[in-house]
């Protein structure tokens, strides 16, 4: 033991020998001023021993349970990570590829609907097999370094249409789709987003609205289809089929 931890904790007065309290200055009998050395060199050994064991606490890092808590967070998140990707990797329900050597001219008979006020009714397939014809001479612009377009396709359900489209990326598939369901607004029909899907992996309306940009190649591929059916009345999706019902203003107009 050093002679500084053995120091008193009274302080003596050098002139009458009195012991005064650690805190005093002076000597309660005398008047003194006392020598507090002593007293000063053991506040030193208790702020090193104290300074010691931060130091010790430092060195051996978190406890064995906030170790155990970050180790079981960085496992869920692993976990949760690695389902999404598993997810987005899975291949959907898809409509199977459809080959039609003369499929439905729905381009020229919307023309000729919103003329002739003339309502129109087609098939889940003949859909699908319009967006084949018409999307044939276009997947050049619709490939891009990484991904290259396959197909798109729509599946019709009561009240909503679900669109998707495959692309592939070195020769792996992927799939993406997007729920709409129809509406009016000031006169014009407007699609609303319903969510969507990355693989088999569901995101929600609100994130959708942002992640449509992904299809904005496949809109602008038939952009000019979109226009000719903002100018109908309505368009009513059933269960692999739609009706589309010309605007009763519209013809008209058109045919003047």
């Amino acid at each position: 033991m050093t002679p500084a931890a053995t120091t008193t904790t009274k302080v003596i007065c050098t002139e009458c020998r009195r012991e005064n309290e650690p805190q005093r200055i002076y000597c309660h009998n005398c008047g003194e001023r006392l020598d507090r050395s002593g007293v000063v060199t053991q506040k030193k050994v208790d702020d090193a021993a104290e300074t010691h064991r931060r130091l010790q606490k430092m060195m051996k890092g978190p406890s064995r349970t906030r170790q155990n808590f970050f180790v079981a967070g960085r496992l869920m998140l692993a976990a949760a990570a690695t389902a999404g990707l598993v997810q987005m990797a899975l291949p959907p329900e898809f409509p199977a590829p459809i080959k039609v050597s003369a499929p439905v001219q729905m381009d020229l008979e919307l023309e000729n609907a919103i003329l002739k006020s003339a309502v129109l009714n087609y098939s889940q397939q003949d859909v699908n097999a319009y967006l084949t014809y018409r999307l044939a001479g276009k997947k050049k612009a619709l490939n891009n370094p990484v991904l290259d377009f396959e197909r798109a396709a729509v599946v019709f359900k009561e009240g909503t249409c679900v669109i998707g489209w495959e692309r592939s990326c070195f020769g792996y598939p992927l799939y993406s789709f997007s729920s709409y369901r129809v509406e009016m607004s000031s006169g014009k029909i407007s699609a609303v987003n319903n969510g969507g899907w990355i693989g088999r992996m569901p995101i929600h309306p609100a994130v959708m609205q942002f992640a449509d940009i992904i299809f904005a190649d496949l809109w602008k591929a038939l952009d000019r289809e979109r226009r000719l059916l903002t100018k109908m009345g309505s368009v009513a999706f059933h269960d692999g089929s739609v009706t589309i019902t010309p605007s009763t203003t519209t013809a008209p107009a058109a045919a003047h």
